[in-house]
């Protein structure tokens, strides 16, 4: 750049153009994202059979990248849990919600993906690596109940060869 017209407070100015020039930093961002935590946590028992999955990363994420083939529910025999996943830009929060109760006393096992088909950050940075966690679901503690019986209880008069069902 350079500067000229300069004078000092006496009006003389410079005796010559003087030329300056310089070299920003290239602001490229390298660092891949995190997974910071997982609720529920990895290796958490007794969790809600009908939980939703909450991750946080430690960045920014390109909303783009987070879907149910970049962020996986499994039981434990590897079947894919039908599901949805969602990020909230303002929490860089995902949060997969099974399409269905999970199964009690159950593993699963939950996967975000790095690499080119992964979640990414705004820069484009992949995970360094898969993460995954799993979790067990709680135990089925509630006992069944009869709500309705055929015949009706205390009905009277009722033939012989009726099937009772309840």
């Amino acid at each position: 750049l350079p500067i000229s017209g300069v004078k000092d407070l006496a009006g003389n100015a410079l005796a010559s153009n003087y030329t300056l020039s310089f070299t920003t930093e290239s602001f490229l961002d390298l660092t891949p994202p995190q997974v910071t935590s997982m609720s529920p946590a990895s290796g958490a028992t007794a969790v809600s059979a009908n939980t939703t999955i909450q991750i946080l990363f430690s960045e920014d994420m390109t909303a783009a990248s987070i879907s149910t083939t970049s962020i996986e529910l499994r039981d434990n025999a590897a079947t894919l849990v039908p599901a949805t996943v969602s990020y909230n830009a303002t929490t860089r929060t995902a949060t997969l919600t099974p399409s269905a109760h999970l199964g009690y006393l159950a593993v699963y096992n939950v996967k975000v993906k790095s690499g080119s088909s992964g979640v990414k950050d705004d820069a484009g940075n992949a995970l360094s690596a898969d993460y995954n966690a799993s979790f067990t679901t709680e135990a089925d503690m509630v006992p069944p109940t009869v709500i309705q019986a055929t015949p009706a209880p205390g009905a009277t008069g009722i033939s012989v060869s009726t099937s009772v069902n309840a």
